[in-house]
């Protein structure tokens, strides 16, 4: 049996959405862009949401729309990927790095606003691994938030959906996102005129040249993909709360520091990341026996610089271990993962490395 870390989940609701649409000839942006954005905003609660190409697209729009540019900056976290590091670059801008809060993994207010200057215009907000980021306080201090929903569609914050909360925010959805068009990405707002300014530079047929734009489009092929992914969302984020809930119940180890869920907040468990100072071995011996459990950010941002002083982005780094968690695990997988790393931690704990190189070992 072999667990890969990620998978996306395509059934044959969505094979058939996609192929109606293929039947129809109409394959470019067109009506089911525009249902696939109503049925986004609406499940959010924002009035408004543009389609675009990619998650890197709807963070690069945004900062357009919020007329960022050259000697601006943005507060970004190092814990993240490298995607808001390039649609910052991108803009002309420069990213301001800051450190998380490792009870969430989450930007950390408190860094925040020790690093804001006369030149911050934004600070990008990721709900990292689908945990709500305490947004009420950074919205307090002040600043346009940009709400980056990547991993988070379907999340909660005081009841609330993120995503609602942000001046603006964007979401994913990569193969392997809450859902997923293959590649895509969308913006959400309730400011009509930052809408105006996506879409005046969300392509650039028929317009005039003087102000720089590109191809950024979805396809209705996409949207139509979209739509069917956004009617199981709710099946997929119970999906995740219970396979969470399985593991909490089944790991606990003076080895692991295991997710914790504030009361006010509702994780969608796009990630399930556990702590450990054991993680190269239990990376090691999980993939021993066919379970891919990866470093779920692949490097903090400063460390591409060789810089200093993000002491829990660090920690994060050298310990953090994302074990796999998607709708599409089975029970019998999921027994079979379970009683694996049960096991591998026991004999971790009794330090039994020996044995744990044989993959049948019981």
């Amino acid at each position: 049996m072999t667990i890969p870390h990620s998978r996306p989940f395509i059934d044959k609701d969505d094979i058939m959405a996609v192929s109606a649409v293929l039947a129809s000839g109409q394959i470019a942006q067109g009506k089911k862009l525009k249902e696939f954005e109503d049925a986004v905003a609406a499940f959010i609660g924002t009035k408004y949401a543009v389609a675009v190409s990619s998650g890197t697209a709807a963070l690069y729009l945004a900062l357009r729309a919020l007329q960022i540019g050259y000697d601006h900056e943005i507060i970004v976290p190092s814990y993240v990927c490298s995607s808001p590091f390039w649609a910052i670059k991108l803009i002309g801008a420069q990213p301001k790095i800051v450190d998380i809060d490792l009870s969430d993994f989450n930007i950390s207010a408190s860094e925040v606003k020790k690093n804001i200057t006369p030149k911050t215009k934004a600070v990008i907000v990721p709900h990292m691994f689908g945990c709500p980021a305490e947004i009420d306080e950074l919205i307090d201090i002040g600043i346009p938030i940009i709400e980056d929903c990547a991993q988070a569609l379907g999340a909660e914050f005081k009841n609330r959906k993120v995503g609602s909360f942000g001046t603006i925010s964007v979401f994913s959805f990569y193969a392997t996102k809450m859902i997923t068009t293959g590649e895509g990405g969308m913006i959400l707002t309730n400011n009509q005129r930052l809408v105006e300014r996506i879409k005046e530079i969300r392509d650039y047929d028929k317009r005039s040249l003087e102000i720089l734009r590109f191809n950024f489009k979805m396809t209705d092929l996409q949207a139509a993909l979209g739509i069917s992914q956004m009617k199981k969302l709710k099946n997929f984020i119970e999906k995740r709360r219970r396979t969470a809930s399985l593991y909490s119940k089944n790991f606990k180890s003076s080895m692991l520091r295991l997710p914790v869920e504030a009361a006010n907040r509702k994780s969608t468990y796009y990630r399930y990341v556990v702590l450990t100072k054991e993680r190269k071995s239990l990376q090691e011996f999980a993939r021993i026996r066919d379970i891919s459990c990866e470093r779920p950010v692949w490097k903090p941002l400063h460390r591409y610089f060789k810089t200093t002083g993000y002491p829990n982005s660090d920690f994060a780094y050298k310990y953090a271990l994302s074990i796999p968690i998607y709708p599409r695990l089975t029970q019998m997988e999921k027994k079979y993962l379970i009683r694996e790393i049960a096991l591998i931690l026991r004999r971790l704990a009794r330090n039994d490395r020996f044995n744990l190189r044989n993959r049948y070992s019981v």
